[in-house]
């Protein structure tokens, strides 16, 4: 017969109906067993014709259920209601005794379903289970609904109500311990493995002996029915519960048999006493078959199973001990290979390090070793690498002194990392500042850039920003090729540089540059930066530009005298993470010097360099101050004198140049006249004059100045020069 899952119920598939002429058949089958196990232990009664010590029904009504399924209650309540119409005194004293035999064996088979109950009873919790929850315990409910409607429909006197509830419950909790077991022993034979012949013989030699001893005990005096339980119990050790349930019945059947013919050890016990030493057998019965099978058969699966792990494991180790020896080969081959391979590593690494100390080398040509110090500016630079392990990033800034006292500001990016892009940046900046000293105008100078980028065929995108400062008039000529906009603090407002924009370096055929000019007021601050300051991964661009905008400005309000290297520190500490640098960060900031009472102040290195920019600043400053042309054409030369006289006597012994020191200062006097004050001091020791002609240069003072002192002291030497000047005489 096919089947389904009834998902209702837990049994075996193959048993349940699935058609509907099948489903019938198989109710009329379980309401035809129920009816003749009734007609069988009625015959056993032994209160008035409805109580019996053995209501095999209830064994039948269970085993229906577990193994078809709880929708077979219908079968069993018309076969119940059928058997107690004619032995009961009202149809409805029937109705309701048939509704206390179905309810049992429901009550039953729900709580063994809640603790996982399988048929099979292969499992000692299952055996214990049908024992103490399906036949001691639910058949309370049949036995106390039958009993009751016996004594309210007047069948039988209050005074038997236990009697006839004992019987009852004996009788119900027997038929489930003795045909409940053997109907559910059945499905086994095509379940499990088919019996040989042998196991066959042995199973009727159990059957025979059972049947012998137990009517023998069953017949005789002495209470002797103990003895049919090593039988059962051998028959549970041999066969499980194919072999221990047949067997068990029989015995429950013989004995309930003489309980109710008053035979053997039951003659003479009143009926309390005959369903308590019944009950006992029985469960003493019960538990030598199938729950000595139960845990038989648990003991020899778990055997089974170790067996089964045993040999599983057995081969796993044969496996693992040839993959072992397989891997030992390999082994052996990697040993091999690994030693080629350590030998060429060796002259890869020989390699890697000459490549390493290339990249090192280019690195520190990259950036400027330190700022030169500039007449009139205030100049601060910063460069960031990115926290991962790159050798050489792309960013780069420069700062170059120009004729006239013009200051050059570049700062570019070479997209990617490495020595390609090292190269890169060492050959756009050093052909920036070529261009830049042969002629300073922005746009021609990145013209010439361009051209080289595109001749060297760079795959990566090159990006520069080039400036133009003249400190004397403020003004800013600048033009930028793809990089972010220079961004000017002033006033507490932040504005971007956004005019003179173009494409990258290399990425059209013709050089379209446009310059555009502005007017760094005094005491505004210019940055220059490149994108690793703005960018963040998720976020945009303009977020940043707004972000890098409104620190600037907090940082310059905060603190208006902050000098520009802490000015620096604090935009990179409100920029940028202090774990994670994702990019490369060049960073500087220009800021024009002012002074507030008009006075000039320098300090640069006494080079022969910068004796053209103090010439440009002193030549700037006197004509702030209204100097006639005349005048101020002498004054610079004394004062040029002066310097050259430092640079080429002062620090002559020594490896590395010291300071210049020049200040100026103009004292107002009566009818626009004034007195001009020029101090040019050095850190150095001159040395002894030789007496090789020289002098010249102090007569050429004396001569150009009023009044010419010279003060040579530990410290150094000081010049100081002054000459009266007529004041206001430009406008």
């Amino acid at each position: 017969m096919s089947g389904v899952r009834d998902p209702a119920t837990r049994h075996t598939p193959s048993l349940v109906p699935q058609s509907r002429p099948a489903r019938v058949a198989t109710l009329l089958l379980v309401a035809l067993a129920y009816y003749a196990g009734a007609r069988l232990g009625l015959g056993l009664s032994l209160v008035e014709a409805n109580v019996t010590p053995l209501w095999p029904p209830t064994g039948v009504a269970v085993a229906a259920m577990l193994v078809l399924g709880r929708r077979t209650w219908p079968a069993v309540f018309v076969a119940a209601l059928a058997v107690n119409l004619p032995i009961s005194d009202t149809v409805v004293a029937a109705a309701v005794t048939a509704v206390g035999n179905t309810l049992a064996p429901c009550l039953a088979v729900v709580l063994l379903h809640r603790i996982g109950f399988r048929r099979q009873l292969e499992r000692q919790r299952d055996a214990l289970a049908i024992v103490f929850i399906g036949a001691l315990g639910a058949m309370l409910v049949s036995a106390t609904i039958g009993a009751t409607t016996l004594v309210v429909a007047g069948t039988i006197p209050i005074g038997e109500l236990a009697t006839a509830w004992t019987v009852w419950w004996t009788g119900d909790a027997m038929g489930v311990l003795t045909v409940a077991p053997f109907l559910l022993s059945l499905p086994l034979s095509w379940e499990r493995e088919p019996w040989p012949r042998r196991r066959w013989l042995e199973a009727g030699a159990f059957l025979l002996a059972t049947t012998a001893l137990i009517g023998w005990a069953a017949q005789s005096h002495l209470p002797l029915l103990f003895l049919v339980l090593p039988v059962v119990g051998w028959a549970a050790w041999q066969l499980q519960l194919r072999g221990a349930a047949p067997a068990a019945l029989i015995a429950s059947l013989v004995a309930t048999w003489a309980a109710v013919r008053d035979r053997g050890p039951f003659a003479g016990l009143s009926v309390l006493e005959q369903m308590a030493t019944l009950q006992a057998f029985n469960v003493c019965v019960a538990l030598a078959s199938f729950v000595f099978a139960a845990i038989v058969s648990e003991r020899r699966r778990e055997e089974s199973e170790l067996e089964r792990a045993a040999a599983e494991l057995e081969e796993r180790v044969q496996q693992r001990t040839l993959q072992l020896s397989t891997a030992n080969a390999r082994l052996v081959q990697e040993i091999r290979e690994r030693s080629q391979a350590q030998e060429q590593l060796t002259v890869e690494e020989a390699r890697s390090h000459r490549e390493h100390e290339i990249a090192e080398t280019l690195q520190r040509s990259l950036m400027p070793e330190r700022i030169a110090e500039l007449p009139g500016v205030g100049i601060a630079a910063r460069y960031v690498p990115a926290t991962a392990d790159l050798q050489v990033g792309g960013d780069w800034y420069d700062v170059i002194p120009l004729p006239d006292g013009l200051v050059g500001l570049a700062i570019g990016d070479v997209a990617g990392h490495g020595l390609h892009a090292a190269a890169t940046m060492v050959q756009v900046r050093m052909a920036l500042r070529a261009y830049a000293l042969q002629d300073p105008a922005p746009a021609t100078v990145m013209r010439g850039v361009h051209r080289l980028v595109s001749q060297l065929r760079v795959p990566e995108m090159v990006t520069l920003l080039y400036l133009v400062h003249d400190p004397s008039t403020g003004s800013l000529c600048f033009t930028n090729a793809g990089h972010p906009p220079a961004l000017v603090v002033h006033d507490g407002e932040a504005t971007y540089l956004t005019d003179g924009l173009a494409p990258p370096l290399g990425v059209t055929s013709e050089a379209l540059f446009t310059e555009a000019t502005h007017e760094l007021a005094p005491g505004a601050t210019l940055l220059l930066y490149t994108d690793g300051l703005v960018e963040r991964r998720g976020t945009s661009i303009t977020d940043g530009l707004a972000q890098l905008a409104a620190e600037a400005v907090r940082s310059v309000a905060t603190a208006p005298a902050l000098d520009l290297e802490a000015l620096c520190d604090e935009v990179l500490d409100a920029m940028l993470d202090e774990h994670q640098v994702a990019d490369d960060v060049a960073l500087v900031a220009l800021r024009p010097i002012v002074t507030a009472d008009g006075s000039l102040s320098l300090r640069l290195p006494a080079e022969a360099r910068v004796l053209v920019q103090v010439r440009g600043a002193v030549r700037r400053w006197l004509r702030e101050a209204g100097i006639a042309d005349d005048d101020a054409a002498e004054i610079l030369v004394a004062c040029g004198e002066a310097c050259a006289n430092v640079v080429q006597h002062a620090y002559s012994g020594d490896p590395d140049a010291g300071p210049l020191e020049v200040e100026a200062h103009l004292a107002p006097g009566a009818l626009a006249q004034g007195s001009l004050e020029l101090r040019v001091r050095d850190r150095g020791r001159w040395r002894a004059p030789a007496d090789r002609g020289g002098g010249w240069g102090l007569q050429l003072m004396r001569g150009l100045m009023d009044d010419v002192g010279v003060e040579h002291t530990d410290a150094g030497t000081t010049v100081h020069l002054r000459r009266d000047v007529a004041i206001g005489a430009r406008p």
